[in-house]
């Protein structure tokens, strides 16, 4: 078999396990996670066995393994998949012995099986390495249990997102109904429960259809799809299916009598997906038809419970956009069957401590990874009490302990959904490049939404330029998990600086201006954060301060407010280049009185890449670097 071509994430990767080395006495396994399509290997992220060896010294062993393997493919999403294993150990320095040794000892018969893989990519590094580097890399059969040198190239993490990806979300409501004695009882019955669930979903009594068309997705080979498809369909030929509604705009005639052409805006989208059964059809009999609906009586005596939850099925499903559809009815079972056994372990794990709670599913898009990660949270406990499986989760996918990702606040918001309150969201994703030479783009971490002039009914045109950058600053706290707080108004912004002594009562209601050091002070008082102040003398020295801006971005990672002569904006990153000293400005302006249409954003430049000349040669200016805790 020839030997593949591998790419492997420099951010989800390569820095996770340098960081490990920074530790000269770390020592751990885990997983390699990515995609294989069409002889292209590509490895984007890391998934630990356990951080740390056990205290007698010796290794995890395979049953261990096959435990830890069974669960992290529960969490997975369809198309990531565990295609490697990677070993930070202080045994033997690094070569194809000591990675076929490693490797071997953790993988038996049926660690094998759960795997399905003929080879794995082995990523073998000693702790007394400086750095992870494509030496390190091995191409391990799992028959033979030989390793042999691996040529791979550590790609940018642009390159390693860069997949032609089409997202369905597949969702439905399913009633899980049991019936216990006690919590032994309850136990048993779930699993039983959640068995017939999964058995249900991939009977070929379940369909899938896709919403605002009459495509419809079966299962069996007799029934792949119904409706305008065929067998030789691939994803994408989906979307020309979808009836987009009628919003009342672009459909008027132009000379002549004809309408205008509609761009094809769903090939970018979300396809929403319902889940269908076919209740007149025995699900253990294919060739049954006609069966007429049958009511069950069953009588308990008083000691029995009985208790009915309603499954809140949310599935994100990515798959290349020339996946046959005809393999996508078995796709988004499987991937139903995994968010299935997901809430089932989440039910149990929780029980004792709250009951039965209904387990939701909150999509979590990890950094460097194109794909959504499925975790399962009981709605009855809040995020303060489930830190330490937060913690559990930075530690296993080996993400830094200092800033929320896996808070419900953190959950990613479909497309689809497209704003948050009527607010956009994250307006700079899908400009084009800045187009700064050998530049490194430094940008912001995480989520926001667009606050702009006249935004809420309210008319602060000329005057509120620099509560609308608050109001952006606040959102990203907000959205990154940080506070339940709402975004403040005017007039809340207004209030706390009258509240901290900063301003006089006659203040609020005013329509006076506030700056950088204002824009610091509501942040403290209405958010608890600390902010760093910066000031330059003119517009001018802007470009000395590329290098600190990018520091910023990279290490905090908030968006900047900047205030200067009668102007207020929003620096979202820089594109600065070491060599040169070259500097752009990624800037969200809140002069825009328009409404929320995010092409019209980007291509005016309302938000768009600027360069030092943008900035008033003359005035000072002064900037609000808002620093985030430490914080899970």
């Amino acid at each position: 078999m020839a030997a593949p071509t591998v790419s492997v994430s420099q951010g989800g990767v390569v820095k996770p396990l340098n960081r490990l080395l920074q530790d000269p006495s770390k020592q751990s396994i885990g997983f390699l996670l990515g995609t294989v399509k069409e002889g292209l290997t590509t490895i984007l992220q890391c998934s630990a066995i356990d951080n740390n060896f056990p205290d007698n010294g010796d290794r995890i062993g395979p049953a261990e393994t096959n435990i830890q393997l069974k669960s992290l493919q529960r969490q997975l999403p369809v198309g990531l998949s565990v295609i490697g294993l990677y070993f930070v150990s202080d045994d033997e320095p690094s070569n194809s012995n000591t990675a076929s040794k490693d490797s071997h000892q953790i993988i038996d018969e049926a660690v094998k099986t759960t795997l399905g893989m003929e080879s794995l990519i082995i990523a073998h590094i000693h702790n007394e390495d400086s750095a992870l580097t494509e030496d390190h890399f091995y191409l391990y059969n799992v028959n033979s249990s030989k390793a042999a040198q691996c040529d791979v190239k550590i790609a940018s993490d642009s390159a390693t997102q860069e997949m032609d990806l089409i997202t369905f979300r597949v969702q439905a409501n399913l009633d899980l109904n049991i019936t216990y004695y006690n919590d032994h009882g309850v136990q048993e019955s779930l699993t039983q429960k959640f068995n017939s669930l999964n058995n249900k979903v991939q009977s070929f009594t379940t369909l899938y259809h896709v919403q605002k068309s009459n495509v419809l997705i079966g299962q069996s080979d007799s029934d792949i799809t119904l409706g305008p498809l065929n067998r030789d369909s691939e994803a994408d030929d989906i979307s020309q299916h979808i009836k987009e509604e009628d919003d009342g705009f672009s459909t008027l005639p132009v000379k002549g009598g004809k309408k205008p052409k509609r761009d094809n805006k769903n090939s970018n989208q979300v396809v929403d997906v319902q889940v269908l059964f076919r209740l007149s059809i025995d699900e253990d009999k294919e060739d049954s038809l006609g069966l007429v609906p049958v009511l069950h009586y069953q009588l308990f005596d008083d000691g029995c419970k009985r208790s009915s939850l309603r499954l809140p099925i949310d599935v994100p499903v990515m798959v290349h956009k020339n996946t046959p559809t005809k393999a996508l009815g078995k796709i988004f079972a499987d991937a139903i069957c995994r968010q299935l056994r997901a809430m089932e372990q989440c039910l149990k794990e929780y029980y004792k401590e709250i009951g039965l709670s209904f387990p939701r599913p909150y999509h979590f898009k990890l950094p460097h990874v194109p794909y959504l990660l499925t975790i399962v949270y009981p709605v009855d406990l809040p995020d303060d009490k489930l830190e330490t499986k937060r913690r559990e989760l930075h530690s296993q996918f080996l993400l830094p302990l200092d800033r929320p990702i896996f808070r419900r606040a953190n959950a990613y918001s479909y497309p689809g959904s497209g704003k948050d309150g009527g607010y956009l969201i994250n307006t700079h994703i899908g400009l084009a490049p800045s187009g700064v030479e050998n530049g490194h783009p430094s940008l912001v971490q995480g989520s926001y939404t667009y606050h702009h002039y006249m935004q809420d009914h309210f008319n602060d045109d000329k005057w509120g330029c620099a509560y609308r950058s608050l109001q952006t600053l606040s959102s990203w706290f907000r959205h990154q998990g940080y506070t339940q707080t709402p975004v403040p108004t005017h007039r809340e912004i207004q209030q706390a600086l009258v509240d901290v002594g900063d301003k006089k009562s006659s203040f609020v209601g005013s329509k006076q201006w506030i700056g950088s050091f204002e824009v610091s002070t509501v942040l403290n008082q209405l958010f608890g954060v600390t902010c760093k102040l910066m000031y330059v003398s003119s517009g001018a020295d802007m470009a000395e301060k590329g290098r600190e801006l990018s520091i910023h971005f990279q290490t905090q990672g908030t968006p900047v407010m900047i205030g200067g002569g009668v102007l207020a904006h929003t620096i979202l990153g820089v594109d600065f280049s070491e060599s040169s000293g070259a500097v752009k400005f990624l800037i969200l302006d809140p002069h825009f009185t328009g409404s929320e249409d995010l092409k019209v954003i980007q291509d005016k430049g309302w938000c768009g890449w600027k360069g030092v000349d943008f900035w008033d040669q003359t005035a000072y200016y002064n900037m609000c670097l808002p620093q985030r805790s430490n914080e899970i």
